[in-house]
């Protein structure tokens, strides 16, 4: 039914009447919306004091702006409804907040704090002294990197974030892969950087390796990323001897509400976040947050690999690769606040990696279901610090070597327990003191630690003291000293550090500073027991290489036998049981199996007898730096083999100097050089078991001798006589072993290496260009990338310690930010020399290469709490390898969409 429209009378029912009901109702209409009210209050971040003068502006109402007064007290009369509000103020970093409600006739009351420019350059850090300091009081160098830096990328893990700071030694393997140190000596086991999440050891129980793909946090959880630089022993222990990274999450209480992104783009990569904090009330907060990620990694075919699928054919794991990068993980955290200043936290988490392919010492392993679980206990007050932490893997049932094929099983765990207060005396005094505890059960069912399963178990424990003095109204003296005892190493290990640090004026920092740092023998180097792979001889016979670790007696190589070389032993897969080593004792074998049928009556005759002295031996090691699947090169040995003595700790001792400052509170510089001396380094795996050859010279003056005849008449030549005397004395005959083995295994094994000295710079400089444009650059030098141990003159050679870091890195990088538009852009430019590795098996040159990485978002203007979100790895696409044994990196682009609820 239709009902009509009756006019009133005081209306003309006329096009003039209806042109001014409409005019009058438009003109009416903001009249009667202007029914709300947005008040609040600005105040400074760092004081809490208020922020005067500072200008207040609700997006999209151009007449909604007002001034805060002398209190920082303001209010906005603004339609019902979400609004977005834009504060800015000289000297202050824009800030926009988002979602105030408004209802009709109601008033909405706000409260924003202004991050100051120079708060934003002199971040609040924990790190260095395990206490709140700005950074640039903190007797150290460090970074920093907010929340707000990091949700500015599409992360894959929190080593994308790192990648550019000054000193940082990164080498991305794969789509998540990554291997990180501070200052070199990086390696495909590394974990000399001390990578800890809200206080916690974050690495690979047992394997002590720094999988950053495997910690379950998400880049919504992280309130920001420290990144000490330089020995930190002692305050945390041995093995923080370069440097500490320190990744702190967001309490829900202070942090509620929920997030979600979801992400994809080239490589068939799909990324979902999620982030649930809900603030139960003002002392309790409850967390939930996870990610899934899968996407085909870049591939790479390993020759040695390849040789083995030769002579395994059909073998089901042997260099069967799954080029899937698989992974989820979910994260929980309850937070309980008790008389003011108290805190409970309690936390756990599990990583899953469904499947992937890392490097390892002993060659490329593909991983499947392998999980990483973690539970923790916290508690604060004051100045009181508790906590308790276990760490687990659990390797699933598919995991294996990609070399050999044989499964791995990893069910390790890491207990650790630590205690820390401190108190002051008076102004000028401050103490820090705390115990550490920590209990690791590697558990690889034999398939990683072999015959040291049941005698593995480490135990260590600590004590430090850490005081600040403040010997004038400039100048700090920081002193620490640290003890810890290591239930493998027979005397005790202690840290002392001191810091003299002035301050010339506000905001300016100098300091001199000597550290003394340790890192104990991993588990792998002291219990490492699994075959590696073969080394064939003939399509039935082969070596076993085997990766074996330094037991607490050491290895040693004192059997005797009659006749051999040196008086040695040795073990063949020719012959079993132990022989003399003496090469001659197979002429007869050998003439039969690789000789021409038609000379072995002459290479046979009576008088060539086993061990003929006439037939040279002579000892050849497998230089693991050319060790490929063709068997690699040899060199000679002059002195035979020689013991390896148990594992001692690595002393770093160190001595830097720095300078950190700000500038009109717009530029904040960076200056620090260091001098590092290095004793006891545990170097790479490399062959320790000689082989057994032929001597070449007289293996072809003994056959010339057989031959003559032959050779006068023409029907053998030279050449051919040399052909037959190289094929035969390249033939490695027996191999001699320590007297703890058993069998004809090729020993690959670790050894504490001299001293090395070195010195090398960090620079780094950040620039606020306006209140949109922010500028950064980074560069750092270190003085040698290789150690010639030997003094041959070659470097890197078999007995030599590398780097495995460049000489030279840097980068530059530029930030856009309009926060009343929404709209962020970044790109980062980053070098890195070209460098020659070694890392276990793997050995050779990393040339130099260079990336671009850019990232945009967006706020959508008509849903605020939604952007758009783009990031480009490497978008020149400049194919690179950042590791050997890795593939050839290239461009990854991803989009994704974030929604704020």
């Amino acid at each position: 039914m239709r009902i009509p429209l009756r006019l009133p009378r005081s209306i003309p029912s006329t096009k003039t009447g209806l042109f001014a009901l409409l005019a009058a109702t438009l003109l009416a209409t903001p009249a009667a919306a202007q029914d709300a009210t947005i008040t609040g209050r600005v105040t400074d971040l760092e004081t809490g004091s208020p922020v005067a003068d500072a200008t207040v502006q609700v997006l999209g109402l151009e007449a909604a702006a007002a001034t805060t007064n002398r209190d920082g007290n303001f209010s906005l009369a603004v339609p019902a409804g979400t609004h977005s509000v834009v504060v800015t103020r000289i000297g202050y970093v824009t800030h926009r907040t988002d979602g105030i409600s408004a209802a009709p006739g109601a008033s909405a009351s706000v409260t924003i704090a202004l991050r100051s420019r120079a708060l934003a350059l002199n971040q609040l850090v924990v790190t260095v002294s395990r206490r709140e300091e700005k950074e640039l009081d903190a007797p150290a160098s460090i970074s920093t990197l907010t929340g707000a830096q990091i949700a500015r990328m599409i992360a894959r893990t929190p080593a994308d974030h790192i990648r550019t700071l000054p000193g940082v030694d990164l080498a991305t393997t794969g789509l998540t892969q990554s291997y990180a140190v501070v200052r070199g000596f990086n390696n495909v086991a590394s974990g000399r950087l001390l990578s800890i999440v809200d206080n916690r050891y974050a690495r690979i129980p047992a394997l002590r390796i720094n999988a950053i793909n495997m910690i379950p946090t998400t880049d919504m959880d992280i309130e920001r990323i420290e990144l000490a630089r330089g020995p930190g022993a002692a305050l945390y222990g041995p093995n923080a001897a370069e440097g500490v990274m320190h990744i702190i999450t967001y309490s829900p209480i202070d942090k509620p509400g929920t997030t979600a992104s979801v992400a994809g783009g080239e490589r068939s990569v799909f990324q979902l976040l999620f982030r649930s904090a809900h603030r139960v009330s003002d002392n309790f907060g409850l967390k939930v947050s996870g990610q899934y990620l899968r996407g085909d990694d870049w591939e790479y075919d390993d020759p040695w690999e390849a040789a083995a699928r030769e002579d395994n054919p059909g073998h089901p794991r042997i260099g069967v690769r799954n080029p899937l990068n698989e992974r989820y993980f979910a994260d929980i955290r309850t937070d309980f606040r008790f008389a003011g200043d108290g805190e409970l936290i309690l936390s756990g988490g599990l990583n899953n990696s469904l499947s992937s392919i890392n490097l390892t010492s002993v060659g490329s392993s593909q991983t499947h279901d392998w999980q990483y679980r973690y539970g923790q206990a916290r508690l604060l007050k004051g100045r009181l610090f508790g906590q308790f932490f276990l760490n687990q893997t659990h390797s699933g049932d598919n995991s294996y070597l990609l070399r050999s094929g044989d499964l791995i099983t990893d069910r390790s765990r890491t207990m650790a327990a630590q205690l820390q207060h401190g108190f002051d005396l008076g102004d000028r005094q401050s103490f820090t003191y705390g115990v550490d505890w920590q209990h690791i059960e590697p558990r690889s069912e034999g398939t990683i630690y072999g015959r040291n399963e049941n005698d593995d178990i480490l135990v260590e424990a600590g004590a430090y003291l850490h005081s600040e003095t403040r010997l004038a109204e400039r100048f700090d003296l920081v002193t620490a000293i640290r003890i810890d005892d290591h239930n493998r190493l027979a005397d005790l290990s202690f840290s002392p550090r001191a810091a003299l640090v002035f301050r010339p004026a506000e905001g300016q920092n100098l300091r001199l500073t000597y550290n003394r740092a340790y890192a104990t023998p991993s588990t792998s180097a002291l219990f490492l027991d699994i075959p590696t792979g073969r080394l064939p001889i003939t399509p039935a016979l082969s070596y076993t290489l085997r990766a074996f670790g330094v037991p607490a007696d050491g290895l040693t190589f004192g059997d005797r036998c009659e006749g051999g070389l040196m008086g040695h032993c040795m073990r063949s897969p020719f012959f079993p049981g132990q022989l003399p080593a003496n090469a001659p004792l197979f002429w007869d074998a050998l003439v039969t199996q690789f000789a021409p049928e038609s000379l072995r009556p002459l290479l046979l005759r009576p008088g060539t007898q086993p061990g003929d002295p006439s037939l040279g031996t002579v000892f050849r090691r497998l230089n693991t730096a050319a060790l490929g699947p063709e068997g690699g090169d040899i060199f000679p040995l002059d002195a035979g083999p020689t013991d390896l003595p148990a594992l001692g700790p690595t002393v770093f001792n160190s001595i830097e100097a720095g300078y950190k400052g700000l500038i009109q509170d717009r530029v904040r510089l960076a200056a620090d050089v260091y001098f590092a001396n290095v004793e006891n380094f545990v170097g790479p795996l490399k062959v320790e078991s000689p082989h057994v050859f032929l001597d070449p010279a007289s293996t072809g003056a003994f056959i010339s001798g057989r031959l003559a005849p032959l050779i006068q008449l023409g029907a053998v030549t030279p050449e051919q006589v040399a052909e037959l005397a190289a094929g035969l004395a390249v033939l490695p005959l027996g191999v001699v072993t320590p007297d703890q083995f058993d069998a004809p295994d090729l020993l690959l094994s670790s050894r504490n290496f001299g001293s090395a000295s070195y010195w090398g710079l960090d620079l780094s400089a950040q620039l606020i260009a306006s209140d949109r444009v922010t500028l950064t650059a980074g560069y750092s030098f270190q003085s040698r990338e290789c150690f010639d141990f030997d003094e041959d003159g070659d470097c890197p050679g078999p007995d030599d310690l590398s780097l495995n870091a460049p000489s030279h890195k840097g980068s530059l990088a530029a930030a856009y930010t309009d926060v009343a538009r929404g709209l962020e852009l970044d790109g980062r430019w980053r070098f890195t020399d070209g460098f020659d590795m070694r890392s276990g098996v793997f050995a050779g040159p990393v040339d130099a290469y260079h990336v671009l990485d850019l990232t945009a978002g967006y706020q959508l203007p008509f849903q605020p709490k939604a952007r758009v979100e783009f990031t480009v790895y490497n978008a020149l696409n400049n194919l690179h390898r950042e590791f050997v044994g890795a593939p050839e990196l290239g461009r990854l682009a991803l989009v994704r969409v974030k929604y704020e609820m």
